[in-house]
């Protein structure tokens, strides 16, 4: 069971990454929609848009915004600092808002277009293809083709990803987001905590791994209650409980490993075959399965064998 909730907890932090497209400290979401006040002047909409990336880069915040229904089909990024590894990694006229070259993203529609037949029929007039980057988040199917640098086109609906939660720098933000033509939703604060708490697998797998532990200590202790007469025999000859407790511990650490190492690849293959999920290859979550059974069992273990050794304890008095 420890195993099943290493593996929902990995799975729960790629989702919650790739949710923000990559962003790895995304604080807070907005959702942009169409002004029904704005003109459709997208003169001054670019403008706006390039003023907002003039903001950002001067308080070194980072952005991602990614389309939601109408607009352009794309993903259009302001990175400050190393919160957004893939477009950290663009080649430079990629980033370059003047540029007028875009990446095509791996999985989209775009990128086989471009790598079989060298077009890209869904990129913005006027724009070329300067590589294809690889964005988490964005599947095989999805509607989002490109990425391009916040300012090289105008802002359009969807969901708008900050890595600031300070309310100042939010309300700035949002009056900016205004000037571009959009409509702003209240701020929605993002965590990583928020997402684990709300994940269904994870909730149902530790309730679960706690119940087993429980399981399990019930189990200890009533094979050491059953082990009375041998507790007798080693307090007549001297023993403490506690050098009993120490060496039954002792002795249940080999079988512990060896069972939770067994359980940790059954399970990676069974999530493997049954689920089509990678369970063997993240050697992280692999080694914190391992890791985290072996360390309860042997606490569940020691917590019912001192129970059990103080239980007999009471009874022979």
């Amino acid at each position: 069971m420890s195993s099943f909730l290493a593996w929902a907890v990995y799975w729960s932090v790629l989702d919650w990454r790739g949710s923000q497209w990559g962003m790895s400290d995304a604080r807070t979401q907005l959702v942009l929609t169409a002004s029904a006040d704005a003109g459709h002047d997208d003169g001054k909409s670019l403008e706006a848009t390039r003023d907002l990336a003039e903001y950002l880069s001067g308080h070194g915040i980072s952005l991602l915004e990614g389309s939601v229904g109408d607009g352009w089909p794309a993903i259009v990024f302001q990175s400050s600092g190393s919160s957004i590894g893939w477009a950290d990694a663009l080649p430079q006229e990629c980033r370059d808002v003047d540029s007028r070259v875009a990446c095509v993203i791996e999985s989209s529609f775009s990128a086989g277009q471009w790598r079989d037949h060298g077009d890209a029929p869904l990129l913005p007039a006027g724009f070329s293809i300067g590589g294809v980057v690889k964005v988490p988040g964005a599947n095989v199917g999805g509607n989002l083709q490109y990425v391009l640098p916040l300012g090289a086109v105008p802002l359009f609906p969807g969901s708008v990803y900050v890595n600031t939660s300070d309310p100042q720098r939010l309300r700035e933000i949002s009056d900016l987001l205004v000037r571009c033509g959009m409509d702003v939703t209240q701020p929605q604060t993002q965590s990583l905590w928020s997402s684990l708490t709300g994940d269904s697998f994870v909730g149902i797998t530790l309730l679960f791994l706690v119940l087993a532990l429980v399981c399990a200590c019930m189990c200890v202790t009533t094979m050491e209650t059953a082990r009375k007469a041998d507790l007798h025999v080693r307090r007549l000859f001297g023993a403490t409980g506690r050098q009993v407790w120490a060496g039954r511990v002792r002795a249940a650490v080999a079988p512990i490993v060896t069972g939770v190492l067994a359980g940790t690849m059954l399970s990676a293959v069974l999530i493997t075959v049954v689920s089509g999920r990678t369970g063997i290859g993240p050697a992280v979550a692999f080694a914190t399965a391992f890791t985290v059974g072996t360390i309860l069992t042997v606490c569940a273990t020691a917590l019912a064998e001192w129970v059990g050794i103080r239980s007999n304890d009471e009874v022979e008095r």
